[in-house]
């Protein structure tokens, strides 16, 4: 039989034309895409044939900036700015005091749960602490493609001191050998000092490693280097040799048209949480001049204390939303918000020819979406489609029936193939009691 899988009879949905919907069907092999075609592929041509009819067909999408670790804290801190949460927990430092290596571990495992069962096949883990080989393990054993994000410094309270090449290799070595991407987690702009990024930046340029960052995420941390340093916190970075196409700015919400031009010119790539940045009050990020600019723009949920949801469809429709209201009806497309959620996500991780979009040869992560609900209807082809607008705007990730990563089939309509998700909640409802016990109020 040529294919492992096949999935017949859907509506595809790519990057690869446009967004310009057609029923089709796909050839899986290997864990890659085999066959993409309008003609019918029969019984006997796979070993396990999916019909998919009414269904939208399109590229499992990509959280290019997630906290696993928050998943645990989902509620804490609600009404609260960042600076005031900061502030309230500074006393009791939950995250360090009140739960343990294994709490972490299982506020992970449901974060990359409740990505696969919306729709989400390769997540950006951001650590706050290293959970060493179990770090990988996480995400492994729940089934989703990813990136690992190891904060360069031993600890993040300690800015100075910075992990040994050794263990940087050793990191890298090990996201690299479980099909991961390794990626270096930088400074926040409280601590920039010039010999410090450039110590940093000589680590990554090293190991060939990505490097992501919170970049000009608040007005307050803006005007601390600002104050310190006489320039934005972009400007900064370029003048000490620090941006470059490696770098992921991660939210990018308080920029100039100078920091904008930067961001271009050196190929930074920009990782905005539209809803979290509403949800603390940290500002509206100027996406639609960046997109203008040509900067590579990829959407994430951020985490769970700072979001309350890691679906990236709700990131799609926020960010759609919130700048037409802010820059005008035309400023942000269907289409360009669906790039970020897919092609542009491959893109940011160096795996632009890898996925992201439905064409042969690329790996196989797709999802399923149900349209025969009351709020699909009426979905129409050809004339005046509106396939891609039924996604941006209607759906969420409840609306997922099927999710493949790497050609496995991960959910099937609707459930979770990969873990036991009933003892992962119990986990974090216990951790997450643990936390409700200790802080006191705030």
């Amino acid at each position: 039989m040529p294919f492992a899988t096949a999935i017949i009879n859907a509506i595809i949905l790519s990057a690869h034309n446009g967004y310009v919907p057609f029923i089709g069907s796909i050839g899986i092999s290997d864990g890659r895409i085999a066959w993409v075609g309008e003609q019918p592929i029969g019984p006997g041509e796979a070993a396990k044939l999916i019909n998919a009819e009414g269904s939208i067909l399109m590229p499992g999408l990509v959280n290019a900036h997630c906290h696993g670790d928050m998943t645990l804290a989902r509620g804490l801190g609600d009404d609260l700015t960042l600076l005031e949460q900061n502030e309230a927990f500074a006393d009791t430092d939950w995250f360090s005091t009140l739960i343990d290596e294994d709490d972490r571990f299982y506020s992970r495992q449901l974060t990359y749960c409740e990505a696969l069962l919306s729709g989400t096949t390769f997540i950006n883990e951001n650590m706050y602490w290293s959970l060493g080989g179990r770090s990988a393990a996480a995400m492994l054993k729940i089934g989703i493609n990813g990136a690992l994000s190891e904060d360069v410094r031993y600890d993040f309270t300690v800015p100075e001191k910075l992990l040994s090449d050794k263990e940087v290799a050793d990191f890298a070595n090990q996201a690299r050998s479980n099909g991961l991407v390794p990626v270096l987690g930088g400074l926040s702009e409280e601590d920039y000092a010039a010999d410090l990024l450039q110590r940093i930046e000589a680590k990554r340029a090293r190991f060939d490693m990505l490097l992501t960052c919170h970049l000009s995420e608040t007005d307050w941390r803006v005007k601390h280097v600002t104050s310190l340093y006489d320039s934005t916190p972009i400007e900064f970075l370029a003048r000490h040799n620090c941006l470059n196409e490696k770098i992921l700015g991660s939210h990018v919400v308080w920029t100039t048209a100078n920091d904008l031009e930067l961001l271009a010119a050196y190929g930074v790539k920009v990782v905005n949480t539209p809803l979290c940045e509403m949800k603390i009050a940290d500002g509206i990020a100027r996406i639609p001049e960046m997109v203008q600019a040509g900067i590579c723009v990829s959407l994430g949920t951020d985490g769970a204390m700072w979001n309350n949801s890691n679906d990236i469809f709700r990131e799609m429709k926020g960010m759609l939303l919130l700048h037409t209201v802010n820059s005008g009806i035309r400023s942000l497309s269907v289409r360009a918000v669906l790039d970020m959620a897919t092609i542009n996500g491959a893109k940011t991780f160096g795996l632009g020819a890898e996925c992201g979009s439905i064409e042969v040869g690329r790996r196989a992560d797709l999802i399923l979406i149900n349209t025969e609900q009351a709020h699909f209807t009426p979905l129409r082809l050809g004339s005046h489609e509106n396939v891609a607008s039924l996604v941006v705007y209607n759906a969420t990730g409840r609306d997922v029936s099927d999710v493949f990563v790497s050609g496995n089939h991960v959910v099937e309509r609707g459930n979770l193939m990969t873990a036991d998700l009933t003892e992962i909640r119990a986990r974090v409802t216990a951790a997450s009691a643990k936390i409700a016990a200790g802080l006191g109020e705030y």
